[in-house]
């Protein structure tokens, strides 16, 4: 199965771009690279890197975030931006061209497919695997960077859902079905894809760069998953405008981007067999959305360590829009809905999602935490956003500590909680059997595609509805790292709490995960990998009277083996 193949040409520039370049210049730390970010971060909070960068914004240009430090992909010693032909480099002094690191990772699932959130892989069984390779050319201001991906997947069939429940089991199900495009398998075969992946066209000028990119991109402070933009969906194709380092003033620093976009479905049916697809209403809108955002982050001069900042989305039909020069320009739009009026909020057909977020770093005692709330939903009033902040919201708490020991080494603490669940406001909103109070964060009734790309939320890989908690113990030395990690993930819980209060027979699918976490750098090699057992309790909501075969119940634990291993050299 291919969504997208390359040109003839495209591969020939790759591969000439390749043959070219010997060297790498730190310029990019993509979302999908390996322990570079953590490693960085880590170094700021342990006190033993001097940075006002709020780590809040992914890719990380590096040569301007940290112009101090030499080298920030392995050590502080290499020079970064080598010329590939001195004697052009001498003349020109403009034209550089570097061959980007060489990325591999594998993922493993032997069962139902768990915590997704490696772009662009799917929710899928088996073994699949990405490989990024490109290289990056830059021509004074102008940077160039190519970096597709190829993506294979075995996708070998699994359990979609329990076989023998009854009809209202998927009649219930359809309310959180039908406003978000996050079919449970990619199809029924193998796939076998190239993404344009992590490549951009940017025009640099200062603290700022503005282009074109297909390059994930990841907003907030979360550690281990993202709660309104991250990379668990393939990127898509933006204008960008944002900051590459932080934009320093008398008032303190500011960072963000601003993009404009669009996104794609999948053109897939919930289910790969396409069971009960009579049940919930088909998806016949044009699939491409008109999707911008902004993101502002203010640092203080007067608290060092302390960044607030707040995002905005929008997303619109393109056969919506039409000649409406508003639908263009949402962001400009009031935030309660009487400020455009009721009746015509509703018929913009628009989906917005908001969140604010804070990140606080205390270096001196190796600690910080940070916190992000969001809405999918605009307040009616500035009264109704104080009186009822918990409608259609969530949440994402966490914090990392660090315990210095002898001979350089340390102990790291961290831990996050993502609750997307909605909270008990929404049947007291809307009473009664009434399928608006299950939409959640990501799902939505007037833009049904929801906040996806390509089948895939942009944000977590929890789902529309699902409650994370991770907790990690690890210990460090330099870059390297062998810990342990714990982990609850409670699945779409919107849906069990409509079906159980709605009297269906019906039990909670939480997963329980234990993992093993190690990372190791080794000369011009990064090395990372995660190996979990994970146990599914209830999965697929199962209840014990959805039997298999006369007086046989459904087992009601299943354990399942999930991993993912990522290498990545440096030419």
């Amino acid at each position: 199965m291919s969504l997208l193949a390359p040109s003839g040409k495209l591969c020939l520039a790759f591969i000439g771009l390749l043959c070219l370049a010997s060297d790498l210049g730190a310029q990019n730390i993509p979302t999908t690279f390996p322990i570079l970010r953590d490693y960085l971060e880590r170094r700021q909070v342990s006190n033993t890197l001097e940075t006002d960068f709020s780590f809040l914004y992914f890719p990380i240009h590096t040569q301007k975030v940290f112009e101090a430090a030499e080298s920030t992909y392995l050590v502080d010693t290499a020079s970064s931006y080598r010329p590939v032909w001195p004697h052009l480099g001498k003349k020109t002094k403009k034209l550089e061209i570097h061959a980007l690191p060489l990325q591999y990772t594998l993922r493993y699932e032997s069962g139902i497919p768990y915590l997704h959130g490696v772009s662009p892989m799917i929710p899928a069984r088996g073994v699949q695997s990405v490989r990024e390779f490109g290289a990056s050319v830059k021509w004074g201001n102008w940077h160039i960077q190519l970096y597709p991906q190829l993506h294979l997947a075995q996708n070998l069939p699994f359990e979609e859902y329990p076989p023998h429940a009854p009809r209202s089991f998927f009649q219930r199900r359809r309310v959180t079905i039908d406003g978000v495009d996050s079919p449970i398998r990619h199809g029924k075969g193998h796939i076998a894809r190239i993404l344009p992946g992590n490549s951009h066209v940017l025009y640099h000028l200062g603290s700022f760069a503005g282009g074109i990119s297909t390059e994930n991109f990841w907003w907030g402070p979360g550690q281990f998953q993202p709660l309104l933009m991250g990379n668990n969906a393939p990127g898509f194709p933006h204008f960008t405008l944002k900051t590459t380092r932080p934009a320093r003033t008398f008032l303190g620093n500011f960072e963000g981007q601003y993009f404009v976009g669009g996104l794609t479905g999948s053109g897939l049916t919930h289910y790969s067999d396409g069971a009960y697809e009579s049940v919930w209403r088909p998806m016949t809108e044009d699939n491409w959305r008109y999707f911008t955002g902004i993101s502002i982050t203010y640092s203080p001069r007067f608290l060092p360590g302390l960044s607030l900042g707040a995002n905005r989305m929008f997303q619109v039909y393109r056969e919506d829009m039409r000649s409406n020069i508003r639908a263009y320009f949402p962001l400009f739009a009031p935030l309660p809905k009487e400020g455009e009026g009721v009746q015509e909020n509703v018929d913009l057909r628009e989906a917005q999602n908001i969140s604010v977020f804070m990140r606080w770093v205390i270096p001196e005692a190796k600690f910080k935490f940070y916190a992000e709330y969001i809405r999918n939903d605009h307040a009616l009033t500035w009264r109704d956003l104080v009186l009822n902040p918990e409608h259609s919201r969530g949440y994402l708490l966490g914090f990392s500590k660090y315990i210095p020991l002898p001979k350089n080494k340390m102990v790291e603490v961290r831990s996050e909680m993502l609750h997307t669940e909605n909270s008990i406001n929404a049947m007291v909103r809307w009473p009664g059997d009434v399928p608006f109070y299950t939409y959640g964060l990501y799902d939505n009734y007037q833009v049904r595609h929801g906040l996806s790309n390509r089948g895939q939320i942009l944000g977590p890989g929890t789902g529309n509805s699902g409650n994370l908690y991770q907790l990690e113990v690890s210990l460090i030395e330099d870059m390297d790292k062998l810990g342990i990690r714990l982990e609850r993930f409670a699945r779409e819980q919107n849906f069990y709490r409509h079906a159980h209060a709605g009297g269906e027979h019906i039990r909670p699918w939480v997963d329980l995960a234990a993992g093993v976490v190690y990372e190791k750098h080794l000369g011009n090699l990064l090395i990372s990998g995660i190996l979990r057992g994970v146990t599914a309790n209830n999965p697929n909501f199962h209840h014990p009277t959805y039997v298999r075969e006369p007086g046989i119940a459904p087992s009601q634990q299943r354990f399942s083996v999930n991993s993912t291993f990522r290498v990545a050299l440096i030419l």
